[in-house]
């Protein structure tokens, strides 16, 4: 009597899926193709989503790139998921003994280096107009501020305490380079409305804590928080100008606290 096949289904959840899309650069993410994966609305319709998402290792153990032992929820994490156009999609699956897990890995690892390239290219052109607008995209007006006097603690420790990888380490360190401005932008938005700051540490703190309830943790709930904070916006200035907010408050200690 043969053993039964456990049945997975495509099981995604909308965190996963924020964090794909977020961080594809809407390309496709086979090195040679641009095609974006949402076409942009036209004047008589809307956004359309062009992607299909393709699995690493496959979601049965006898598919295309079959791995067994893995769970469902980890055939379905965003790590073993790639933003692949149509074309791509049938053809990585299709020839799967031509596209092995192994240079699917790689594809994803370049494609989101090559995002984290070109938001380091726009860090430098976020003034304080771009940083007022994703700053007041995220505020709150009924989450109960964190009173809590923990003094802030240095950030290398932090990223130590809370397991983020190098890449996550390295892009805090490109946002923190405008956080001088990003406080600027604050102090002169408290001049309007003295509650801005406050309301915009709600904001995060409030996504925070919902995201660690999630189950989320080191760079998945970074890149959650960060996805989020960009507004799952594809434009490379809203998300650098993002970036700069998130990396000042984690600097502050408004999110990702230490650790106990």
């Amino acid at each position: 009597m043969t053993k039964q096949e456990v049945k997975f289904s495509r099981n995604y959840s909308k965190t996963t899926l924020k964090i794909l899309f977020g961080m594809s650069g809407n390309e496709c993410a086979e090195p040679a193709c641009s095609q974006r994966v949402i076409a942009s609305a036209t004047d008589v319709s809307d956004e359309a989503v062009i992607a299909q998402i393709a699995h690493i290792y496959a979601l049965s153990d006898d598919g295309p790139r079959g791995k067994k032992g893995l769970t469902e929820k980890e055939r379905n994490h965003h790590s073993n998921l790639l933003l692949l156009c149509p074309t791509h999609h049938t053809v990585v699956d299709s020839q799967y003994e031509s596209y092995p897990a192994s240079d699917l890995l790689h594809w994803k690892h370049s494609h989101e280096r090559k995002f984290s390239d070109a938001l380091a290219a726009k860090v430098s052109d976020v003034g304080y107009n771009e940083l007022e607008i994703a700053a007041r995209a995220v505020m709150t007006t009924d989450a109960e501020l964190d009173e809590s006097t923990a003094l802030p603690i240095p950030p290398a420790e932090k990223i130590t305490k809370n397991k983020l990888s190098g890449r996550t380490a390295g892009m805090l360190k490109m946002g923190a380079a405008k956080s001088h401005d990003v406080e600027l932008t604050f102090m002169n938005a408290a001049q309007l409305d003295t509650t801005f700051p406050q309301r915009l540490s709600q904001g995060f703190q409030k996504k925070y804590k919902e995201l660690r309830s999630e189950g989320l943790s080191g760079d998945e709930l970074f890149d959650a928080l960060y996805v989020w904070a960009g507004g799952f916006n594809s434009d490379p200035m809203r998300q650098s100008a993002a970036l700069c907010i998130l990396s000042h408050l984690f600097i502050l200690c408004e999110v990702f606290e230490k650790q106990q």
